[in-house]
Formats: C-alpha cells, structure tokens, sequence
C-alpha cells in the first residue's frame, strides 16, 4: 500500500481539519522546545544554543505560514 501525499489543493474538509490539528500539535511543540533553549541559552550562554533558537524560531514561522495556508483553503471549502 502506498501513502498518498497530501496535496492541499485536492484535500477534503476532513483532511484539512486533521493537517490542522497536526500543525497546532507542532507548534506548541516547537514552541516548547523553543523556551526550552531560551532558558538554556540564558544560562549557558552557548553559540550552538543561539543557533538552535535562531533555527526554531525559523520553523516556527514557517508552520504559522503554514497554518494561514490551510485555514485560508479550509474557508474556501466551507462557502
């Protein structure tokens, strides 16, 4: 069996809700792991956890561009 890609232009509803549902689970995930290396950066003042902020804080925008994506497709589906 081979897993299908989710293409946004063709998802349902349902398929937009759960991709919704795992991007938010990311983000506070991202974002818990983003304090986690504030606070050690805070305290170690450490150049790899600098760029590990610098990285996350990366991710982190591109999931909330993401999230702007998938709720835009999901308001285009609801009309």
């Amino acid at each position: 069996m081979k897993k299908q890609k989710f293409v946004l232009a063709e998802a349902s509803l349902d398929e937009i809700n759960k991709q919704l549902k795992i991007n938010m689970f990311t983000i506070v995930m991202l974002i818990l792991v983003l304090f986690l290396n504030i606070a050690q950066f805070m305290r170690d003042y450490s150049l790899l956890y600098g760029a590990l902020i610098a990285i996350m804080a990366f991710f982190l925008f591109v999931m909330a561009k993401s999230r702007t994506l998938l709720t835009m497709r999901k308001q285009e589906l609801t009309k």
